[in-house]
């Protein structure tokens, strides 16, 4: 059979056409041992056309022998791998050389891996051609919200405070999604996302509009070690657009979650139970952890029934049956809770439990029907 192909090829030099020339050139490459770097320089531009049906270890060999579409192919290929610094050199090498489209092929696979100073060099080089790939990346750098289209922000399924942002009727409560950056847009559809695949407390309580990207409008503090927070009375947001939501979601980059009145502040690492948790004290419920020293000062000075899930005994009364001791007083009064058992409020990672699900929506649907009536 081997000695059938030798024969095959031999009379294919002889008698072919340059197609087959290419053909046999390339097949040598890959089925025998003949020298990749030698075949490639008689026949480049049919290699360069089918460089991605190469196996990698002849990519590499022709890319180590500073080819420039090889360069740029073997760089693709580490990507996929995870060896990014080592692709650094070889694209890097490549680029004066590269064609407009393997330009974008590669700030295609850099967005894709997100290596965001890569890009960055290849936009301070003006090597980045496809305005969708720069927005991104001046989407990642936090720029002011005017420098973005809306288009732009809605093809990623987010708004700009240029869009029609209005809350629906479906729900009891409508809620205003707002990030100052990327990963914080992404976080907050993906929230949603997993909110609406079960509605809690149950379908059609709480309706969330798309993200809103607001950087510039308000500004937030940069510190993990703290709550997130968010300087509101300097803010220049329209307030005709925040005052036609019930609520309102603000997402900076850090900071640990609280809600305050009407306004949750998150940071983009939180999860899903952490969202969850926060979404309850917009219905009223309180942490069953030591609350903070100055709450804990007001609050667990009061008797009785303050919260959905907080019972508060000061000394003398009776304890509410059927409840148990709480940790959020550490101060005044006995805080009680419904649950024996770590809750959500208590301990987020233990997700909704089923008692606390029908407390949520028993005290919604009270809230309501008392608004109704």
């Amino acid at each position: 059979m081997l000695k059938a192909v030798v024969i095959l090829i031999s009379s294919l030099f002889i008698t072919g056409s340059s197609n087959y020339y290419n053909v046999i050139g390339f097949w040598q490459v890959i089925h025998t041992k003949a020298n990749p770097l030698q075949i490639y320089w008689q026949f480049p531009r049919y290699f360069k056309k089918h460089i991605d049906k190469l196996p990698n270890n002849v990519v590499a060999l022709l890319a180590r022998g500073a080819i420039p579409t090889a360069q740029l192919h073997h760089a693709l290929n580490l990507l996929a791998t995870g060896e990014e610094q080592t692709a650094q050199r070889y694209w890097q090498k490549s680029l004066p050389k590269l064609s407009s489209k393997e330009r974008i092929k590669l700030a295609k696979q850099l967005l894709l891996y997100k290596q965001w100073e890569d890009l960055h060099y290849l936009a301070a080089a003006n090597y980045i051609e496809q305005p969708q790939i720069l927005n991104q990346l001046y989407l990642k750098q936090g720029v002011d919200h005017h420098k973005l289209s809306e288009n732009f922000l809605q093809r990623l399924g987010f708004l700009s405070l240029n869009s029609n942002i209005q809350p629906s009727n479906r729900c009891m409560y409508n809620v205003l999604m707002m990030s100052d950056h990327r990963k914080g847009l992404y976080k907050l559809a993906k929230l949603v996302t997993s909110y609406n695949i079960k509605p809690e407390p149950s379908s059609n309580i709480f309706c969330f509009t798309d993200p809103v990207y607001v950087s510039g409008e308000i500004s937030c503090t940069t510190l993990k070690t703290s709550a997130a927070t968010c300087n509101w009375q300097a803010a220049t947001l329209d307030k005709a657009l925040l005052a036609r939501f019930d609520f309102i979601i603000m997402m900076p980059k850090n900071g640990s979650a609280n809600v305050h009145r009407n306004i949750m502040q998150l940071s983009s690492d939180a999860n899903y139970n952490v969202f969850l948790h926060e979404l309850m004290h917009f219905s009223g419920f309180e942490d069953e952890y030591p609350l903070p020293r100055a709450k804990q000062a007001w609050l667990c000075q009061m008797s009785g029934l303050v919260a959905p899930n907080l019972f508060i005994v000061q000394k003398g009364e009776l304890a509410p049956k059927g409840w148990y001791k709480s940790k959020s007083c550490q101060e005044g009064g006995t805080a009680y809770k419904p649950s024996k058992d770590w809750s959500i409020l208590e301990y987020q990672q233990l997700g909704l439990s089923e008692q606390y699900r029908a407390l949520w929506f028993s005290h919604i649907s009270a809230l309501h029907n008392a608004k109704v009536n």
